[in-house]
């Protein structure tokens, strides 16, 4: 039971670390802000996408 909710965990972070790439890629600002979440997201790969998304509208 535990190994299904570490994969399923694993899963769902991988899908909102791919997502978050995506955004921040596909966004129409190309400056240094992209690239400090970018090095964010790549260093802390678990809690990076959260604090992109939460703060994405604001910089």
């Amino acid at each position: 039971m535990m190994e299904y909710l570490v994969v399923i965990l694993i899963v769902l972070t991988a899908v909102l670390w791919i997502w978050a790439l995506y955004d921040i890629i596909s966004s129409r600002q190309k400056n240094k802000t992209g690239l400090i979440w970018l090095l964010a997201i790549f260093l802390l790969p678990m809690i990076g996408p959260v604090i992109y998304f939460q703060f994405k509208k604001r910089y």
